[in-house]
C-alpha cells in the first residue's frame, strides 16, 4: 500500500474533490498539507485584497473572499448547527476529515521550509499528490517520495498553465475545459510529462467558482487510475509542448470573461459548491486524440 502526502488548499472549490480523495484513499494518505493562503509572509489578507482590487477589480476580490474566507465561516456555522439537525453535516473541513481517519494535517505558508521537509521525510512517502496547491515546491521536496510527485491541474495542459485554469480555459480561444495529471520532475510550473487527461465540460451558464469545483471533482477518478497504474503511465508519459501560462487575471481579461457571459462567483453558486455540484467521475471523457491509440492515457 503506497504512502501518500496530499498537498492542497482549503477552499470552496475543492470541498467536493478533497472529500472524495481523502475518503477513497484514507488508508494510503499519511499526511495532508494545506496552504496558508493568508500567511503574513504574503502580505496578509488586507494587503492581498488591496493588490487584487487594483489589478483585477471587485468581482475577482469577491471570488477570492467567497473561496478562502467565507467558505471556512460557512463550515464553522454548519458545524455549530449540526446538533440541531441530528448531527447531519453539509460539508466537513479538511482537518475534520483527517481527524476522522487518523491522518496528520499540517497548514503551512512555506512547504519548502526545513521544518516541513523534516516532517515529510519522516513519513517515508511513495507519492506526493498535488491538487490545486499555490506554492511552488522546490527540488528537495520533489526528491522526497520514492516513486514520484503527481500534480493534478484543472486544464488540458499545456494550455492554461498557472493559476485559475478554468477561468482561462473559458476565455482562451479553442481551449476546452479539462483536467490533467502530470509528473513534477522540476521546479518549472505545470510543465512535467503528462500521465493522463480528461475533458471535463461543466454545465453551461455557471460561474468560475462553480466550474472550478465541478472540474476538480471530475478529476478524482482520473487520479485514482493514475495512482493504481502509475508505473505503466509513467513509462509512456508524453512531454508537454508549447502552451500558455497565466497568473492573476487583469481587468482586460476579466472584461473578456464578462462579455462571454462568465460570472466569477454569484451567491447561488457558492451555495451549490458547498452542497455539492453533482459532478461525478463518469462526467470525464478522454481527449479525442487518445480514444484510439490510448497514448499516455489510462482508458476512460
Amino acid at each position: 500500500m503506497p504512502r501518500i502526502a496530499l498537498f492542497s488548499i482549503e477552499c470552496a472549490q475543492l470541498g467536493d474533490a478533497l472529500t472524495e480523495i481523502i475518503e477513497r484513499h484514507r488508508d494510503e494518505i499519511t499526511v495532508v498539507v494545506t496552504s496558508d493562503v493568508q500567511s503574513t509572509a504574503r502580505g496578509g489578507p488586507i494587503k492581498q485584497a488591496a493588490k487584487n482590487l487594483r489589478r483585477s477589480g471587485p468581482g475577482f476580490v469577491k471570488y477570492l473572499i467567497y473561496s478562502f474566507m467565507l467558505y471556512p465561516a460557512v463550515l464553522a456555522v454548519d458545524r455549530a448547527i449540526s446538533p440541531l439537525r441530528g448531527g447531519r453535516r453539509t460539508r466537513r473541513s479538511v482537518r475534520e476529515l483527517c481527524d476522522a481517519h487518523g491522518i496528520t494535517h499540517i497548514r503551512t505558508g512555506n512547504v519548502n521550509s526545513p521544518e516541513m521537509v523534516e516532517a515529510l521525510e519522516a513519513e517515508e512517502l511513495d507519492f506526493i499528490v498535488i491538487y490545486w496547491f499555490d506554492q511552488i515546491i522546490r527540488q528537495r521536496v520533489i526528491a522526497l517520495p520514492s516513486r514520484g510527485v503527481i500534480n493534478v491541474h484543472a486544464a488540458l495542459l499545456p494550455n492554461c498553465r498557472g493559476l485559475f485554469p478554468t477561468l482561462f480555459s473559458a476565455v482562451e480561444a479553442g481551449t476546452p475545459f479539462g483536467i490533467s495529471a502530470h509528473v513534477i520532475d522540476s521546479e518549472e510550473i505545470d510543465a512535467g510529462p503528462i500521465l493522463a487527461q480528461r475533458i471535463a465540460k461543466p454545465p453551461p451558464g455557471r460561474s468560475v467558482l462553480f466550474n472550478d469545483s465541478w472540474v476538480n471533482r471530475v478529476g478524482v477518478g482520473m487520479l485514482d487510475e493514475v495512482l493504481s497504474d502509475f508505473d505503466a503511465l509513467r513509462g509512456r508519459a508524453r512531454p508537454q509542448g508549447e502552451g500558455s501560462y497565466y497568473s492573476f487575471p487583469d481587468r482586460r481579461q476579466l472584461g473578456l470573461a464578462r462579455r462571454l457571459g462568465l460570472r466569477m462567483a454569484p451567491l447561488r453558486d457558492l451555495v451549490a459548491v458547498v452542497r455539492g455540484t453533482g459532478a461525478k467521475d463518469a462526467d470525464a471523457l478522454p481527449p479525442i486524440r487518445d480514444l484510439g491509440a490510448g497514448e499516455g492515457m489510462a482508458p476512460g
